[in-house]
Order: C-alpha cells, then sequence, then structure tokens
C-alpha cells in the first residue's frame, strides 16, 4: 500500500523531459526547490494514482492530462492546487486560460486562504489569464484585470489554480537573465548600471519603475538626480522580497489547503527555535591596506558581530592581521576579482582558482566555503556556480546591488536558496547556495534610511538581511562605522542575531537532511524527525487548526509553543535533533 502523506505532488518527469528535448526550460522542476527549503514532506505520484489517493492536498505544478478519478476525490474532500494553464484540468478548476502573460503584476484579494499578504503589487514572468464563473479571485493581473489566481469549491473539496507561472517567476526574479551586456539604467538617474562593467544588475527581472519605493518617511525624489558618495538625499529601493512573497503565498496555500482538508502538515523552521530572521554582515577587503583593515576589524569589535572577511587579490594585509582577523572569530572568504586591475583579475575558471589558492595561503585557511565576487561582477548565467561547485564554495553572496538606486532587494530575496541550472545543465540546482546581499556602506553608498526597510522585508519572510561594509569606509567615513555599530545594535533589538556566511550555510545545509512526519495517535499527534547529523535547536513547526489549547509535549526531549510564521499560528517544537530518528507526541 503505498504510503499516505498529507501532500502529495504528482511527478512531472515525463514532462521535464518531453521540455528538455525541444530545448525549453521545465521551470516546475523548481518546486523541488521551494518545497525541499520548507522541509515539508511530501510524496510523489503518477496523476492516475491521484483518484484512489488519501485526502489531503495534490499539487499540479505544469499542466496534466485529465484523470477520471480526480473530480471525486475533490468532491469527497480533496485540495487540488494547479499551477499553470489548467489545459485538460479545466473544467474542474472552473476556469480555462484566456490567452498567456508574458510579464505582469499581480495583485493579491484579501481571503482566508492569505494569512499574511504583500503590501505591493507582486511581479510576475509568465503565467495565463484564467477566465470562469462560480471562483473566487484571490488574485488579479494589473494590466488586464482578468484572474490570476482562483478558488473553486467543488462538493467537499477545492480546486486552486494559480495562472501565475510561479516557478518561472520565483527563478527569473531571484536568477535575472542571461549577463552579457550592460543593463537599462534607471530613468532618474539613482541606478547608472550602464558603466561598462558586467555585474549581477544587468541581468535583473525587477522593474526600476514598478517594483521600486521611496524608504517610509523620506521626501519624494527631486530630479535630475546626480549619483554621487554619499548619497544627497534617499532614493527609490527595492524594498519587498518578492521572490521571497510567491513562495510564501505557495506555502500558505498550502496549509491552509491541509486544514480544509482536515491534514495536518509538518515543515522545519528556517532558523533555530524562537528566531524568526537573521542578519548577516560581510566586509570586502579592498585596497588591503592595513590601517584600514585594523579600522574595520576594531569597528567589528565595537559592534560585536563575526563577519565574513571577502579578502581580494592581489596583496593581501600583513601576516599578523590576518591572524587578527582569524583570532576574533571572523570568517574568512574569498573577494573573487575579475575587475582587470592584475593579472589574474579577469572573469574565467583558471582565474578564480588561482585567485582561491592565493586567499587560502594569505589567510592561512585550507578549506574556504564562501565567497562574494568583487563588484558584484557577473558574466552569463550559471556558469559561475559551476566554478563554485569545482572549488568547494558552499555559499555565494554576489547578487545583490553596486548602485544606490538598486539597493535593497534586487534580487526578490531574503532566503538562502540553491540557484536552478539552465536547460544544458537539465534544470539541475547547483550544490552552491545564493546568500543575497542587501546594501552596502550605509551613509556612503546607501542612504542611511535603506536599513530598516531592509530589516523589515527579511522579517516579513523569516529570512536574512545582508549588510556588506568596506574597510576603507570604516576607516575614513566616520557616519558609516557609526552606522554599522548602531545597525548592529537594532538587529539584535529585534531578536535577529548576527550569522555569519558559513554558519547560515552550516545551518542550512543540515537542516536539509531532515526529514519530517506527523500522525495522529490516541492522545495527540505523534511527530517524527530523522536527521542525517544533529541540529540543535531546531523549530518543527505544526499547522494546526486554530483555537486549540496550549501545546503539551508527552513524549521525547523538548518543549512547545504556539509561534507565528507567515502570518499563521503554528505550534513550534524546540528540540535538538540527533542524527537518526526523532520522536515525540504532543497534544496540540
Amino acid at each position: 500500500m503505498r504510503e499516505r502523506h498529507a501532500v502529495s505532488v504528482v511527478d512531472n518527469q515525463v514532462a521535464s523531459e518531453r521540455a528538455h528535448r525541444a530545448g525549453q526550460d521545465a521551470w516546475w522542476v523548481y518546486l523541488d526547490e521551494v518545497l525541499g527549503h520548507l522541509r515539508l514532506p511530501y510524496l510523489k505520484i503518477p496523476l492516475s494514482e491521484a483518484g484512489v489517493s488519501d485526502g489531503g492536498v495534490l499539487i499540479v505544478a505544469t499542466t496534466a492530462e485529465a484523470d477520471p478519478g480526480l473530480e471525486q476525490w475533490v468532491r469527497d474532500g480533496g485540495v487540488l492546487i494547479l499551477v499553470g494553464d489548467p489545459g485538460p484540468l479545466s473544467a474542474l478548476a472552473g476556469v480555462s486560460a484566456d490567452g498567456s502573460v508574458l510579464e505582469d503584476h499581480v495583485v493579491l484579494a484579501e481571503s482566508a486562504v492569505w494569512s499574511s499578504r504583500p503590501p505591493v503589487p507582486l511581479h510576475a514572468v509568465g503565467g495565463s489569464r484564467l477566465t470562469g464563473s462560480d471562483v473566487e479571485v484571490l488574485a488579479h493581473w494589473d494590466s488586464s484585470g482578468s484572474a490570476a489566481i482562483t478558488l473553486r469549491r467543488l462538493g467537499a473539496g477545492i480546486v486552486l489554480t494559480y495562472g501565475v507561472d510561479l516557478w518561472q517567476s520565483i527563478v527569473r526574479i531571484q536568477q535575472g537573465y542571461v549577463v552579457t551586456a550592460d543593463g537599462e539604467p534607471a530613468a532618474d538617474g539613482t541606478a547608472p548600471i550602464d558603466d561598462g562593467v558586467l555585474k549581477c544588475e544587468d541581468g535583473m527581472t525587477l522593474s526600476f519603475e514598478r517594483d521600486r519605493a521611496m524608504p517610509p518617511g523620506e521626501p519624494e525624489l527631486v530630479e535630475p538626480f546626480v549619483h554621487t558618495y554619499p548619497p544627497p538625499s534617499a532614493v527609490p529601493m527595492f524594498d519587498q522580497p518578492q521572490a521571497d512573497w510567491w513562495c510564501s503565498l505557495f506555502a500558505q496555500s498550502l496549509w491552509w489547503g491541509a486544514e480544509q482538508a482536515g491534514a495536518v502538515v509538518p515543515w522545519l523552521g528556517y532558523w533555530p527555535a524562537g528566531v524568526d530572521a537573521v542578519a548577516h554582515m560581510s566586509h570586502d577587503s579592498d585596497g588591503n591596506e592595513e590601517e584600514e583593515g585594523q579600522a574595520a576589524l576594531d569597528a567589528f569589535a565595537e559592534a560585536d558581530v563575526e563577519v565574513t572577511w571577502c579578502h581580494v587579490f592581489p596583496g593581501g594585509y600583513s601576516a599578523e592581521l590576518h591572524t587578527a582577523i582569524t583570532a576574533a572569530g571572523h570568517e574568512n572568504a574569498l573577494h573573487y576579482n575579475a575587475m582587470g586591475d592584475a593579472d589574474l583579475a579577469v572573469w574565467g575558471w583558471p582565474q578564480m582558482r588561482a585567485q582561491y589558492a592565493w586567499a587560502q595561503a594569505v589567510t592561512g585557511t585550507e578549506v574556504i566555503i564562501s565567497n562574494k565576487n568583487h563588484y558584484t561582477r557577473w558574466e552569463g548565467w550559471t556558469e559561475f556556480y559551476i566554478w563554485c561547485e569545482r572549488l568547494g564554495i558552499q555559499i555565494d553572496e554576489s547578487r545583490g546591488p553596486s548602485k544606490q538606486g538598486d539597493v535593497g532587494f534586487v534580487f526578490g530575496a531574503a532566503h538562502v536558496s540553491y540557484p536552478m541550472g539552465p536547460v544544458a545543465e537539465g534544470n539541475r540546482l547547483f550544490d552552491v547556495l545564493n546568500l543575497p546581499l542587501h546594501t552596502q556602506d550605509l551613509a556612503w553608498a546607501g542612504h542611511s534610511a535603506v536599513r530598516d526597510v531592509i530589516l523589515d522585508g527579511a522579517q516579513a519572510v523569516h529570512g536574512v538581511a545582508h549588510f556588506l561594509f568596506h574597510g576603507p569606509h570604516l576607516h575614513k567615513r566616520p557616519a558609516t562605522r557609526s552606522a554599522c555599530i548602531e545597525l548592529a545594535a537594532e538587529a539584535r533589538r529585534r531578536g535577529m542575531p548576527w550569522w555569519t556566511a558559513g554558519r547560515i550555510n552550516a545551518w542550512e545545509r543540515s537542516r536539509r537532511g531532515v526529514t519530517l512526519a506527523v500522525e495522529p495517535v490516541a492522545d495527540g499527534l505523534a511527530v517524527q524527525a530523522f536527521a542525517i547529523e544533529l541540529v540543535e535547536g531546531a523549530a518543527v513547526l505544526l499547522a494546526v487548526p486554530e483555537g486549540g489549547s496550549d501545546p503539551i509535549v508527552k513524549e521525547g526531549e523538548g518543549s512547545a509553543r504556539i509561534v507565528v510564521r507567515h502570518g499563521r499560528s503554528f505550534v513550534e517544537l524546540s528540540a535538538d535533533l540527533v542524527a537518526g530518528d526523532n520522536r515525540w507526541v504532543i497534544t496540540p
């Protein structure tokens, strides 16, 4: 008998192979990454088994053939989530595609499905306009007013249809497009990205016109704006982690659907129990001047933050300063230089490999797992991740802003994720975590007003807020040094601990090795977790119906309480997960 799961996913292997043979991206494979980051257990099944499966939630991540038993399954209480053109399932969904959408914004309506809605229309890449009757419209396309997400009640069950191409939207916002030339600058002069240097922003998906806003409380921008340092005023910024919002909305619909089906769905908290978001500070050693490195070391000591110290070729500090950096608990990382200012400072695998060896030598660190590209340099789409895999770079933090007007969530993310490869790589996920960068050198390269917007945005989706500082500015700019120390205190005040990239990497990879399960028992819920390695202070979260009594752990080591994540109440089971099997019984 097939294993019982509250969430099942239709296996799309055949559809993926068909797309790849045609040279097309199978965007829906990214569902594995979205669910993988949640650590939400699910079972892949052929569509033909859906009609005879247990109740719960069934996800159809791309157009599938109709199955005669599926309608009765829904009528009996199943919850079906469709993504993209419903195609042969249109009759069941109560909507059909009325033309495709290349790119638009989506406006979310008030609905019980959404426990936390973004404050702005969300950017979407790809999808269909939906038309039908007898459905609740959960969101509409901004340009046409057509339905973008709908809900149909059928008997005891539900069909929820995303006309939005969720997977392409998430990947495109996070990873952008192939970088081969300068990008189009912001018309208001705040982001002159057409600077003759190829970098991440040149391939960005989000719009300068539609996806930015002024920091709250700041006067409107006075044009023409001259891009100088420090900025003469606050400028529009990418204020929302839009890709993360799409992931959150999808998760919210899953939890809501499971509740309607009477199922309990477990997932693993992004951070340790009691932590709703974290902060990360990095430092780039540009110039490698001794006094500037010492100034940075002193500033971070006063801020009481361990940073990821990205070392740039050529040169290096003195052996004594390198020893002091390591002794202070900072992480030694690579700052790959492809700016053409030295013999090895060009874009290419041999050059990156040589710079990695240089960083090992000057820092005395044999295993370097973190990197940030100097000046956010980038070429192509994902070839750089292949170089990282070869070197053993496990987490990269290059994707962020280089100009004042693209500060914030320029790649729509505050969460770490495994990037998706192109068709030539079979749309595989690279074994390199992407850690987004949000701003550089507060009070110099980024206006101080962006600080709280970034912290707010990361907390709203329970991600990580990443702030970069450079030694020269910590040494020469008192306002930037003060901003660094004040930032450290503000994050701590919010309950956001400061983690290095190495710690974030180790945590995420450890939690990715956890598999969860839950089933009802006579006196509550039996919760199981299998962990590949020890995960201390983990948060196992249970989406249970609202209004229950306070949770009690009846069996197993741990404690439980009610927390709010993504605007929804969950039972949080706090425990150290030992390698192997872990089991508890709780009364939620």
